[in-house]
């Protein structure tokens, strides 16, 4: 029988609650999970570790593990680099974890890469900068590269939604968002798109009336915003706010599904375009069920990054079914390296890792209007 343990710790502050008592077992398996819940990335963080619960249960009421018990144990790195090394170094020894889920953000997977490594543990990251896999084999990301999602994106609204100069602005203190905003730029400036200009802020910034001002005599038809979600939300209102053209095009990133930009940004968000690693309505069964589910379970309708937890989890899930019968560090890495059409909710339905580490399962281009994500029409 299988036994799946939940244990919910608070960060430092090492407060647990066990769900099911583990049992006693020479072929445990201990999932980490080393996510932001709060701060910065909590935006991603909280509906990511929703969707890693749900899947985990589903998994231990369905006896998905067979004879292993598979142990889930959840840290808060609240959006701090060093929390995440200091937090990965405790799974890596104390926690004896096989495999860690996170950390969120680029530059959090950059600080804790090379402590997996040296640690010799598989980590698996949201990250969106391929820099990241550059540390060692042991180390995985779940989130197509940026020259995929942003590239496609920017050739979308090159080629279809046709701005005349668009305006860029993006946070350099994530390496992460300065890379889809290079790409970005850089795919719309090759399709004919003039760059009326460009500034980078940091994620903390929260006032932008100097921006605003710069951006509404920018002459430009078009925003694009590398930023986390409210924050780009409050760009747009303050840049309308002084005199920025009210009918504008407005494109973001995938953090956008996150109901902080929509929720802080109300009617002046409308018509925005992004990228998605999501089909709110389902690509397939298995997400609609997911839909139900994360509903009745939270109460809410899951956003992307829930649909990217519970995704992450069933290829966790998947690479310790195929690591042996005693699954070790090592053969759960491996396992994960030769991930192919692992069913999951985001993108096209399937998950598949290459010889360069790099996932694949396709992504969507995304338009909020009349209060909800739907593809826009062609």
């Amino acid at each position: 029988m299988t036994a799946t343990r939940h244990m919910i710790r608070a960060g430092a502050l090492g407060l647990s609650l066990c769900l099911m008592p583990a049992m006693a077992s020479a072929e445990d398996v201990k999932v980490g999970v080393v996510i932001s819940s709060t701060g910065t990335f909590a935006f991603v963080g909280d509906p990511l570790v929703k969707g890693i619960q749900l899947a985990a249960k589903e998994m231990e009421e369905a006896n998905a593990f067979g004879d292993l018990n598979v142990e889930v144990v959840f840290e808060d790195n609240r959006s701090e680099k060093q929390e995440a090394i200091t937090l990965f170094n405790r799974m890596g020894t104390a926690d004896d974890a096989d495999i860690v889920i996170g950390p969120v953000s680029s530059g959090e997977a950059q600080a804790t890469a090379p402590v997996a490594v040296d640690l010799q543990m598989p980590m698996f990251t949201t990250a969106t900068d391929p820099g990241v896999l550059k540390a060692g084999e042991w180390v995985f990301k779940s989130t197509e590269i940026a020259e995929v999602f942003m590239g496609g994106l920017g050739k979308y609204v090159a080629e279809t939604v046709k701005p005349e100069a668009c305006f860029v602005v993006y946070i350099r203190d994530n390496e992460g968002y300065v890379r889809q905003s290079d790409i970005f730029r850089d795919t719309i400036k090759e399709g004919g798109v003039q760059i009326a200009g460009e500034e980078s802020i940091l994620a903390a910034d929260s006032d932008f009336t100097a921006l605003a001002t710069k951006m509404a005599a920018s002459g430009a038809d078009c925003l694009f915003m590398s930023t986390p979600p409210a924050q780009g939300a409050n760009i747009v209102i303050q840049a309308k706010q002084a005199g920025f053209p009210l009918d504008a095009v407005l494109i973001g990133n995938t953090g956008m599904t996150s109901a902080q930009y929509t929720d802080t940004g109300g009617s002046a968000v409308a018509d925005t375009y992004i990228p998605a690693d999501y089909q709110p309505d389902g690509v397939n069964e298995m997400a609609k069920a997911f839909i139900k589910n994360y509903t009745d379970t939270y109460g809410v309708t899951p956003d992307g990054w829930a649909g990217m937890g519970y995704s992450m989890f069933q290829v966790v899930a998947n690479a310790i079914k195929n690591a042996g019968d005693s699954p070790t560090r090592d053969s759960i890495r491996a396992a994960m390296a030769a991930t192919k059409d692992v069913p999951v909710v985001i993108g096209t339905g399937t998950f598949s890792i290459d010889e360069d580490r790099i996932p694949h399962y396709g992504t969507v281009i995304l338009k909020w209007q009349d209060g909800a994500w739907t593809a826009p029409q062609q």
